[in-house]
């Protein structure tokens, strides 16, 4: 289903600063933004506006009247509760049919391109020499882009007409004195259009892909792969924050590229699901979806929960390894794909992530082995055989020799971490992730992780008892969860140098925000466990100015009391008061196609200090030259001083140009520091030896011109 914003979204991010464009009202952005074919079917934002303010003024016309008559009782309809109450239903009505006949519409059409392009790879292999079907090809895309459009159209119109909705009722009640926004953006979340399903719209934009690729190839359309997980995931990462409207399009994006990998499913499952009859009624019999993919159940989803229960030390020893980035520092965490009811043979997936720096010949990786959930609370007692439960597997002919030594050998390390440092759970993140690759490659994988909610695990002292986790049950403070703003677009590149062309522009299509070593880890570490952390990461102070902004916000509304005054003197057509997510301060990422770069600094002083002697030496040259003019010009003669002022002027430029590069130079190593480094920058004066060598030269022509000068003198003296 979908989750619609609590908020309008943030302005664009900015290089190097971040704004909110404030000057622009939710009218004049939903005029821009609504397509000239669909504006009659976008909530009528200005008419209800204008409605509020007629109302809100009959109704301090009427509230000055201090006796109440039998009519104002008896004509309830005209009342201004209830007019606009008919007509805000009435602009429900409209958008909730809208957003369902469109979404109809976009599935069967997007159905009957698939078959079209099955017929097209049917009629490629049929071809008789000479013909083409390069104009059915190119038709076929177009339609496939143009839906691609109207699905990232319709996730636009459902954020926007929310927060119409939202502002509007808030707005009425402010202006008449009356509380009743709350229960109707609450209610909101049950209407069709907050309800309408990408999954499977997506999933068939994905399929319609498929098959038009697998019609440019002539190769056959029914390819059926399934992804196979390697037990050990060794890959170059890179993590961008994708703003929550950018999202769908994000995806629409993707698939033309990359199909999603759905686990345990191939392209035919996927198809075999989303037949008609399938939707209305589905039936796992034969299809082994509890296993593959979790005890996920329900319709086939683009997006699987996943839960992560990361361990640390109560002195956070293993945070602080990992954010300083030490060689080998590792990282415990149990993972369960799905919701989890606490079914004792649920698979949790027992990992261990290493940190090997960029300069050694090991690469970072993440390696796992499972535990059937019954055993997770006396394995993390140090009380489970971990070698008895290997060979009974062995004996049953679980796995393959390979993947049980490797998950043995893996169990053992990650038991002894947890005893020797006295791990214990300390936080959770779940989210919804999807994923994007060919499944005959791992070269390029692309994951995106929604809704991403962080958990406070930690119980404190040594003692655990069941549940080894906290259950839906437990009672939480506001406190101890944490609802992170972005998405978390995540690039893995095996065996590849550079990420794909596509990828990058789409990166800058939807002003992605690329983060140097981005953590859920450490974000939820920092504000989960503020006090257990000396060193916060980079990004974290953006996060908290947003905190700081939304609570100062918060205050001041709760203090101020609504009255007509204000509330018309506040209605402008701005912006809300804080934005959806944070601004974050960014600079335009090198080597990209416009995307952004979330950046940290790593000043190396030795840069610093090597540039400084290398203008002390250049200053030392220039003074040895001085020190020659100022002799020249104190010696008798025209020639003698005019040389002292020629050297005089040269060593002025020479000392001036010098501090001009120490300046350059300098402001290169800072921004050498930035992960962006550009390799092909050069950190020395490239010219530097030339002016030296000539400010030489020059020295040496003068000495030589004042001797011939003084050599004929003499010569013509003696004559």
């Amino acid at each position: 289903a979908y989750s619609p914003p609590s908020q309008p979204s943030a302005g664009r991010q900015v290089p190097g600063k971040a704004l909110r464009n404030s000057s622009m009202g939710f009218a004049e952005t939903l005029e821009n933004r609504a397509p000239e074919t669909y504006r009659q079917y976008y909530l009528q934002y200005t008419q209800l506006k204008e409605l509020i303010l007629e109302l809100a003024k009959e109704n301090t016309a009427t509230s000055l009247r201090t006796r109440v008559t039998s009519a104002d009782f008896m004509d309830m309809a005209s009342r201004p509760v209830s007019r606009f109450q008919e007509m805000l239903r009435g602009e429900l009505q409209k958008v909730n049919q809208f957003a369902c006949v469109k979404h109809e519409a976009l599935f069967l059409g997007l159905r009957k391109i698939c078959d079209d392009c099955s017929s097209l790879g049917k009629k490629a292999r049929n071809l008789a020499p000479g013909q083409s079907i390069a104009e059915d090809l190119k038709k076929a895309e177009d339609d496939i882009e143009a839906y691609s459009c109207e699905i990232a159209h319709l996730d636009e119109y459902v954020r926007l007409n929310y927060v119409g909705f939202q502002k509007l009722t808030q707005k009425f009640d402010e202006c008449l004195g009356i509380s009743g926004s709350a229960l109707f953006v609450a209610g909101l979340h049950t209407e069709a259009f907050c309800n309408v399903r990408f999954d499977d719209i997506l999933i068939l934009l994905g399929l319609a892909w498929s098959r038009f690729r697998a019609s440019q190839t002539a190769g056959a359309a029914g390819v059926d792969e399934t992804w196979k997980p390697p037990e050990s995931f060794v890959r170059n990462t890179a993590k961008y924050w994708i703003r929550p409207d950018k999202v769908v399009l994000l995806k629409t994006r993707i698939v033309k590229n990359l199909p999603y990998l759905l686990f345990g499913a191939s392209t035919k499952d996927q198809e075999k699901l989303l037949d008609p009859f399938a939707l209305l009624d589905l039936d796992y019999e034969g299809f082994d979806v509890q296993s593959a993919m979790g005890a996920y159940t329900g319709t086939l989803e683009e997006s699987q929960l996943l839960s992560s229960v990361y361990f640390d030390s109560p002195d956070a020893v293993s945070y602080q390894e990992r954010i300083h980035r030490e060689e080998g520092a590792r990282l415990v965490r149990f993972r369960w794909y799905g919701e989890n009811n606490f079914e004792p043979d649920k698979e949790v997936f027992i990992e261990r992530k290493i940190h090997h720096e960029g300069w050694g010949s090991a690469q970072s990786a993440k390696e796992r082995a499972i535990l059937p959930q019954k055993d997770v609370l006396a394995y993390m007692n140090g009380k489970f055989p971990i070698d008895d439960y290997y060979a009974k597997l062995a004996a049953e002919g679980v796995y393959s020799d390979k993947s049980r030594k490797a998950m043995k050998t893996i169990c053992h390390e990650v038991s002894d971490m947890i005893q020797g440092k006295k791990l214990q759970p300390i936080i959770r993140t779940s989210y919804y992730r999807c994923a994007f690759q060919l499944a005959s490659s791992n070269e390029v994988r692309v994951s995106l992780d929604t809704q991403m909610s962080l958990l406070n695990e930690f119980r404190g002292g040594e003692r655990r008892e069941e549940p080894w986790c906290k259950i839906s049950s437990d009672m939480l403070d506001k406190h101890e969860i944490y609802r992170f703003p972005f998405a978390i677009l995540e690039i893995k590149l095996q065996n590849v140098t550079e990420t794909p062309l596509w990828l990058r522009q789409t990166l800058a299509d939807i002003e992605a925000i690329q983060v140097h070593k981005f953590s859920k880890f450490q974000h939820a570490m920092a504000f989960l466990h503020p006090e257990k952390v000396p060193i916060l990461p980079h990004w974290h102070q953006d996060f908290k100015e947003w905190h700081d902004q939304k609570d100062k916000v918060f205050n001041y509304k709760k203090k101020e009391k609504s009255n007509f005054s204000r509330a018309m003197s506040t209605f402008g057509d701005t912006q809300d008061d804080f934005a959806d997510v944070p601004l974050i301060n960014t600079i335009i990422a090198p080597h990209g196609e416009g995307h952004f770069l979330k950046d940290m600094q790593n000043l190396d002083p030795k840069g610093i200090f090597a540039n400084e002697r290398t203008l002390l030496h250049y200053a030392e040259k220039g003074l040895y030259i001085g020190a020659l003019a100022v002799v020249l010009l104190y010696q008798p003669g025209r020639f003698s001083r005019i040389g002292g002022l020629i050297l005089s002027a040269s060593t002025a430029v020479f000392y001036i140009w010098a501090l001009i590069e120490y300046y350059a130079r300098l402001g290169r190593i800072i921004g050498r520091a930035k992960v962006g480094k550009d390799k092909m920058l050069r950190l020395d004066w490239v010219h530097g030896p030339l002016i030296v060598g000539a400010l030489i030269m020059l020295v040496l022509a003068i000495s030589l011109v004042e001797a011939v000068v003084k050599t004929s003198g003499s010569i013509d003296v003696r004559d």
